[in-house]
């Protein structure tokens, strides 16, 4: 299991984001926010641990033991984005220093990015 580079990560990050901004600007709700972890939760559960932005830079998420993610996880996964956005990002950038290239939504959700 190759895991995925930082900078393939935060591209896909990136995507995901114009999708979002672009949907907050047409509909102008803040519950955009609720919606981006419902979609989070969909496709990495139900569409092979991808995202738009993660199938568009060629790496996916996968359980510890490579595996596909069950819904479960995946919403664990969404939900503590909110925990790793804190305190200046923190929690996205543990992923440049840690052994696993995992962040803390990664790590709380026993989940690795991997390419493929």
């Amino acid at each position: 299991m190759k895991k995925a580079s930082v900078l393939k990560r935060f591209s896909a990050i990136l995507i995901d984001g114009v999708l979002f901004a672009g949907l907050f600007w047409v509909v102008r709700n803040p519950g955009v926010q609720f919606l981006s972890i419902v979609y989070e939760t969909i496709l990495i559960s139900q569409w092979g641990g991808y995202t738009v932005g993660k199938k568009i830079m060629g790496i996916r998420v996968v359980n510890t033991a490579g595996g596909k993610v069950d819904w479960v996880k995946a919403f664990v996964r969404s939900i503590s984005k909110i925990l790793s956005g804190l305190a200046l990002c923190l929690g996205y950038f543990w992923a440049i220093w840690d052994p696993e290239t995992q962040t803390w939504h990664d790590k709380l959700a026993d989940t690795y990015v991997v390419e493929g």
